[in-house]
């Protein structure tokens, strides 16, 4: 299981969410179910263009400060 941070902006608001998952698509999936279920908070932001839809991921490494696979939430299969 590898830690995840994604982050999302799209239509003027933005999703960040930390999760673990098998690989970066069962990540994507997890975050996709989450926020259908109101679980990531979605904040008003204005910098980006509203018409286009921004995703990034990355792969936490452990090591890093403030990234510890203990602060992700685990994802439900």
């Amino acid at each position: 299981m590898k830690a995840y941070r994604i982050q999302a902006r799209v239509g003027g608001k933005y999703m960040s969410h930390v999760l673990v998952a098998e690989n970066d698509s069962e990540a994507f999936k997890a975050f996709i179910k989450k926020v259908s279920e109101g679980k990531v908070k979605l904040q008003d932001e204005d910098f980006y263009f509203k018409g286009h839809t921004y995703i990034t991921y990355e792969e936490l490494n452990e090591s890093r400060e403030n990234t510890s696979v203990k602060q992700a939430e685990q994802s439900q299969r």
